[in-house]
């Protein structure tokens, strides 16, 4: 339930606080007094695109606030989901500047639009003048017809959304097998081709890293052999380090008995010419490693065949052992096709007629809600000044497969005894499709999560008895849902629970919107207004007072 909006800087509206009632909500005003401008900051604060020109003249910025009593799970959940606490209250606060930016809060909580929208949609069902006319959609109309069938339509779609994915998952693996037999065939001697080059080539873990190193020996292999015959010579030849070495390990020897200065060092000497040994001996067999500069050609080919598999199949060992695996197994699959297309084709065949019969069940259980539906709303619409209005619904098959089913419906209308039913489009006036508007948030209002219905001036077109009648169902769906209504008509204003004026006045050099919340005798005054009398006293005045008095006891039988 939305508890309140409070409004700064918007158009004409300096700064306001609206407090709303839990039951008919009904806002007035003179033509051009801002109720449009109240509407404008209420789908703002939902999550309307913003626009510059809504800021007021004079200011760098506008906000709009609103508070919700929240009771709903689902929006519970759905705050859960979001990460924001809300303990039975959430409240919007958005923010938009004159430079384009601007800021989304729930419960103190940065949010994105669409974040606010999808919360939003869930606690207000906003139906503006122009909402009217969705209901003249097709599609608008079978989205309406399954959120009347509720859980059991739901489920139904469901089963419908699995079934599909079935039918997917196997078309994918037909696909994997590929096409027909013909391309099956070239297919696999692709396949066998690609298979037969990654193991005649038989590249080796690690096979890449040896040859590089391989090449870069062979390259240089004059200079290794040469460096290599320096060094073993200046360590182990004659009067090479080896030689000196042992011969000061001869000296200090004799100096151990002089000494203890001199104790261990030969043994240390002894350390360094194991080492010596172990080096010379590491660059002797070095130079009977075989480096033959022709072997370089062999190598490089070597290395051609690797790069050329990498550039196709992997850039390592490992990925292109994975991919010969995966061409195994499609090869295994494309030998064994013409056997698991036939397969693969009747199981298609299999889940598609379980598709089209959940499809069927889907139907019928749309023409049973509708049919439910439609008794109810006659009825309503009897109520509604329109006692030879008849309402009906044309089911068609359509060729195509989705998670709607098969259906197309067509909404058809008459108002009239004697005339045949029509699409609703081409045959409804304004006046009649407001009432058919009302009538099935009547019937409709427990199939929606939202605990507030907004209408803005849904009694366009309405006047006398279908005016009072109009008034009277708004009232009855009050009982069940918050509803905040825009009207100009002395009915529906006199059957308000909770009665705010919208009023422009001229102060300082400056025009302001303001709203007022009237007290009962007030809104007396507020009917006599829209009634066309100006004096509290009269016909006028007493047929306003009498309004007023007839709303509240039809409110009183309500209960």
């Amino acid at each position: 339930m939305l508890k309140s909006l409070t409004v700064k800087n918007v158009a004409l509206i300096k700064e306001a606080e609206i407090r709303f009632g839990e039951k008919l909500n009904v806002l007035s005003g003179e033509t051009g007094a801002g109720k449009s401008v109240v509407m404008e900051c209420v789908n703002f604060a939902l999550g309307q695109k913003a626009d510059k020109t809504m800021i007021r003249h004079g200011s760098t910025s506008c906000s709009v606030v609103c508070e919700f009593e929240v009771s709903s799970p689902a929006v519970k959940n759905a705050l859960e989901e979001a990460d924001i606490e809300a303990d039975g209250e959430l409240i919007v606060k958005r923010t938009f500047f004159e430079d384009g930016k601007g800021s989304i809060r729930i419960n103190g909580e940065p949010v994105t639009a669409q974040m606010l929208k999808k919360l939003t949609s869930l606690l207000v069902d906003v139906h503006g003048q122009s909402d009217h006319f969705s209901l003249l959609k097709e599609a608008n109309q079978l989205e309406l017809l399954d959120k009347l069938g509720k859980e059991k339509i739901s489920n139904i779609k469901d089963r419908i959304k699995d079934k599909i994915a079935e039918i997917k998952e196997e078309e994918n693996k037909l696909s994997s097998i590929g096409g027909n037999k013909e391309e099956r065939a070239r297919r696999l001697d692709y396949v066998d081709y690609c298979i037969k080059e990654i193991e005649r080539i038989d590249f080796k873990k690690g096979e890449d890293e040896e040859l590089y190193s391989l090449k870069k020996k062979l390259v240089n292999a004059e200079k290794i052999a040469e460096c290599v015959s320096i060094a073993t010579e200046s360590l182990s030849g004659e009067g090479g380090a080896s030689d000196l070495i042992a011969s000061a390990c001869s000296q200090i020897s004799r100096l151990e008995g002089l000494s203890d200065d001199y104790n261990g060092l030969c043994d240390r000497l002894s350390v360094a010419l194991d080492e010596l040994a172990d080096v010379s001996s590491i660059l002797s067999d070095s130079l009977d490693e075989d480096l033959d500069m022709s072997r370089i050609d062999e190598v490089e080919k070597r290395i051609d065949e690797i790069n050329s598999l990498k550039s196709k199949y992997g850039s390592s060992w490992y990925e292109i052992e994975e991919k010969k695996n995966a061409l195994k197994k499609e090869y295994d699959s494309l030998i064994d096709g013409d056997a698991a297309v036939e397969r693969i084709t009747g199981r298609i065949q299999k889940l598609t007629g379980e598709y089209n019969e959940i499809c069927s069940e889907l139907t019928a259980e749309r023409k049973k809600t509708f049919y439910s539906f439609n008794e109810e709303l006659t009825e309503r619409l009897k109520k509604l000044g329109m006692p030879s209005a008849k309402f009906d619904a044309l089911f068609e098959k359509t060729e195509s497969s989705g998670a709607n089913g098969k259906d197309r419906v067509t909404f058809l209308f008459t108002a009239n005894k004697g005339e045949e039913l029509k699409p609703l489009s081409k045959v409804i006036s304004g006046g009649e499709l407001s009432r058919l508007m009302l009538a099935f948030k009547s019937v409709t209002a427990s199939s929606f999560i939202a605990d507030t219905f907004i209408f803005d001036e849904i009694d366009s077109g309405i006047s006398g008895e279908a005016a009072k009648i109009v008034a009277e169902n708004l009232a009855v769906i009050s009982n069940e849902k918050q509803i905040i209504a825009i009207s100009h008509l002395p009915q529906v204003i006199a059957m308000a629970d909770t009665s705010l004026l919208i009023k422009k006045r001229e102060t300082d050099g400056e025009t302001l919107t303001e709203v007022f919340a009237l007290s009962e005798e007030e809104k007396v005054q507020e009917v006599l207004r829209c009634i066309g009398g100006g004096a509290k006293s009269g016909a006028a005045f007493i047929h306003a007072t009498e309004t007023v008095k007839a709303a509240k006891e039809y409110k009183k039988s309500l209960n």
